[in-house]
C-alpha cells in the first residue's frame, strides 16, 4: 500500500492526508519518521517520533476518521496554525484532535503522558488517562506502563503547540515511550502498541459518545 511505503521511507518529506467518513475526530502525527531515523531532517535535528505515524494511521482507520501525518518534515508543523499540517486540520473543523507523539523514555514523568494544553483542560486529559489506566492494568504486556493526564505532573505539557493550545477543538497530545513504538528486533511497532491503540479507541468512544 502506498501509505505504508510513505511511512516506511526516511528519504522523503511528505504530508500524508487521508480523508475518511468521520470528521468530528481527527488524528494528527506531526513528527513521524520510521524506526532507525531518530532525527528529523532540519538544521536543529529535532527528535523524530519514530513509528508514531503507523499508530496514528491505525487509530484513524479503526475510527474511520480523517488523519494527517507529517513524515520526515523539515519544520515543526504543530507549532503554528499556518503550516500545511495545521491548515488541513482546521479545514476539517474537528470537535476532537488526537495527536500521537513519541518521547525518548528519559524526561517523561510517566511512560505515557496526555496533555490537553493547560491545567484548565485537565477536564479532558485526566478522564482519558484514568480510563486508559484501568485498561492498561487489565492488559497483558501493558500492566507496568504508567500514565498521567494531570497537566502539573507532565513533562510534555504541549502548551506551546498551536494545535493543542487551541480552543477550536478538544485536544489530546499523547506522548508514547519507545517500547510502545518500536521493537529492537525489526524496528516495527510491537503488538502491545496496537493493544494500547485499541484501548484508546474504546476510551475515546466512551468519553465522547461518537460512532465511526
Amino acid at each position: 500500500m502506498i501509505a505504508n511505503l510513505i511511512l516506511e521511507s526516511a528519504n522523503h518529506t511528505l504530508l500524508l492526508i487521508e480523508e475518511r467518513r468521520t470528521k468530528d475526530i481527527v488524528i494528527g502525527v506531526p513528527h513521524h519518521a520510521p524506526a532507525g531515523t531518530p532525527n528529523l531532517p532540519c538544521p536543529e535535528h529535532w527528535d523524530a517520533d519514530e513509528n508514531a505515524g503507523f499508530l496514528g494511521r491505525y487509530l484513524a482507520q479503526a475510527l474511520n476518521c480523517c488523519s494527517v501525518i507529517a513524515c520526515n518534515y523539515t519544520i515543526d508543523v504543530n507549532k503554528s496554525l499556518c503550516t500545511d499540517y495545521a491548515v488541513q486540520i482546521t479545514r476539517w473543523q474537528p470537535t476532537i484532535l488526537v495527536e500521537i507523539h513519541g518521547h525518548g523514555g528519559k524526561a517523561a514523568k510517566s511512560n505515557i503522558e496526555i496533555s490537553s494544553g493547560s491545567s484548565d483542560n485537565n477536564r479532558y486529559s485526566v478522564p482519558l488517562a484514568d480510563m486508559l489506566a484501568r485498561g492498561l492494568a487489565a492488559t497483558d504486556g501493558l500492566k507496568d506502563v504508567s500514565i498521567s493526564g494531570d497537566y502539573e505532573n507532565l513533562h510534555f505539557k504541549a502548551s506551546n503547540s498551536a494545535t493543542i493550545a487551541n480552543a477550536k477543538w478538544i485536544p489530546y497530545h499523547i506522548e508514547l515511550p519507545p517500547q510502545l513504538r518500536k521493537t529492537p528486533e525489526n524496528g516495527k511497532p510491537p503488538h502491545i502498541a496496537f493493544a494500547f491503540c485499541d484501548l484508546l479507541i474504546t476510551a475515546l468512544r466512551e468519553l465522547h459518545h461518537f460512532k465511526s
